[in-house]
């Protein structure tokens, strides 16, 4: 859902980093809003908002990558029901918790029916926690609470299956409110080749106040709440993450005390929402690779400020337009993208940039919202996006995009399961699309469209022929009710002249 928002100017802040995920994905052709990361940041090929203070860090260290330990020095720590036995220094137990106090290798392994692990250590000290076959629930906190230290780093051990769980309530014992199954107070490491089962009864999976990032494992989190959420950032490199999230957002990173801060960066790994009030969320999105497949109750993708996110009314259309958020941004260089939004499907309070992936949207049935929804621009310049939704806040892309695409408000609506097809003159298959849900508007680009030819799209028992008179082509109308152009900004009227498709009925079939 669009949030209000006050726009504030920023000046840009990058870091200049030279090292992160791989990607494939060609940088955009950058227009006078965006630049390309090449000019920017060594080591992202998505593109940043020139408007946006987000400080995006793609670079993951050797640490967040090593998952091997040294088990001749590491301390062992046997759960035995309500009974906890430690071998070794930095750690000891009393009434069901494990308290860590030093740096070093802690390997869990065993049952503890009620209790926790609390990491207590100096600001400076690194701890990894291995966990071998563990199985923690606690009643009234977070099984693994992370107080302080400088880094905690969990490793999933190959070939074993761990499960946290909590209850119905926290007991807060301390200035900190702990929210979730696992709770961090300092940046927060996931790695490994194992499983990590989370089932939480009473707020959220995981959580950091700081960084949280994935480089490994198998994630099957089932929460009440948000299933990852990082203050500062989440960023993932590999893994497995399946989230059931029916109250909350499968992942999210926003932080109200620092612009600067905030953002999901995804480059690889395989994402499955199964369910989520909004899919993913941050004040700044970037996704470089990886497989994601997500259904939200609201935004499939949602960029906004803390202060927008925390206040959003639902309220969209028949009002004044809402202002652009310059901090905000969604840009997408990779991957493999399928969302299932009851909301927005890509919704960004900013900017959105496309430059490489596939993308499919089945968007919302609602025409108060729109499967593409921005404030700012929508520059494509590169990837495969076929987006379906309704008709009422449609969107295209902005006419500062530099690959060729279309909007087009069908007639009528077409059912859920109804195949979306684009064909060349020739008629070969350039897109082709099944959205999930009942549909009135569709917008493609390819890198196979080129302008000045004409297109034939084929929605059920509606055929049309489209020439591509401009980078955008439109029938359609802006999120606010301006008719739509050739060569537009969203579809927004801009003086040109309208493209005229033919629309034609199969003869076996009728409208």
């Amino acid at each position: 859902m669009k949030r209000l928002k006050i726009f504030i100017p920023f000046l840009i802040i990058i870091m200049v980093l030279v090292s992160g995920c791989s990607s494939t994905a060609t940088n955009s052709t950058a227009s006078s809003t965006a630049k390309t990361v090449t000019e920017t940041a060594a080591g992202l090929t998505a593109v940043v908002s020139s408007t946006s203070t987000i400080a995006v860090d793609p670079e993951f260290t050797d640490r967040d990558l090593e998952t091997t330990y040294d088990d001749s020095t590491a301390v062992h720590v046997t759960l035995d029901g309500s009974n906890i036995q430690v071998s070794g220094d930095g750690a000891t137990a009393s009434n069901g918790v494990l308290t860590i106090t030093k740096e070093g290798t802690y390997v869990v392994t065993g049952n503890l029916t009620d209790g926790q692990i609390v990491v207590a250590a100096a600001d400076t000290d690194k701890i990894q926690i291995v966990l071998n076959g563990a199985t923690i629930n606690c009643a009234d906190n977070a099984p693994i609470y992370i107080k302080s230290a400088n880094k905690v780093f969990i490793t999933l051990n190959q070939n074993t299956v761990n499960s946290l769980t909590d209850s119905s309530a926290y007991v807060q014992t301390d200035e900190n409110t702990v929210d979730g199954v696992i709770f961090s107070k300092a940046d927060l490491t996931i790695n490994g080749a194992g499983t990590l089962n989370i089932t939480t009864n009473f707020n959220h999976g995981i959580v950091s106040k700081d960084d949280l990032i994935i480089t490994g494992g198998t994630f099957n989190i089932t929460s009440a709440d948000n299933a990852l959420s990082g203050k500062n950032s989440v960023k993932i490199k590999d893994g497995v993450v399946n989230i059931t999230s029916s109250n909350g957002k499968g992942i999210t990173s926003k932080n109200a005390d620092d612009t600067t801060k905030g953002y999901v960066y995804i480059c690889g790994g395989t994402i499955t929402i199964k369910n989520s009030t909004e899919g993913i969320e941050g004040t700044a999105i970037i996704i470089e690779g990886g497989t994601i497949d997500l259904v939200s109750q609201d935004d499939g993708f949602n960029s906004a400020s803390a202060s927008a996110a925390e206040t959003d009314t639902g309220a969209k259309g028949g009002g004044a337009a809402m202002e652009n958020d310059a901090n905000c941004y969604l840009s997408i260089a990779g991957g493999t993208i399928k969302v299932n939004a009851t909301g927005d499907g890509l919704d960004s309070n900013g900017s959105l940039y496309v430059t490489g992936g596939t993308i499919f949207v089945s968007g919302p049935t609602n025409g108060g919202n729109g499967a593409l929804d921005y404030n700012g621009t929508a520059e494509i310049s590169g990837g495969t996006i076929i987006v379906a939704g309704s008709i009422g806040m449609a969107q295209g892309f902005s006419d500062t995009s530099t690959q060729c695409s279309l909007l087009y408000n069908l007639t009528t609506a077409c059912a859920a399961g109804t195949e979306i097809k684009l064909t060349d003159a020739s008629g070969n298959t350039i897109a082709s699309f099944t959205p999930d849900k009942t549909y009135q508007s569709v917008v493609i680009s390819t890198p196979d469209l080129a302008q000045g030819s004409t297109y034939t799209l084929t929605c059920g028992s509606q055929t049309v022929d489209i020439p591509l008179t401009a980078v955008v082509t439109s029938n359609g109308q802006t999120g606010m009710g301006g008719p739509g152009q050739g060569g537009t900004q969203g579809g927004k009227q801009d003086g040109g002249a309208r493209p005229q498709p033919q629309t034609t009925q199969p003869q076996s079939t009728s409208v």
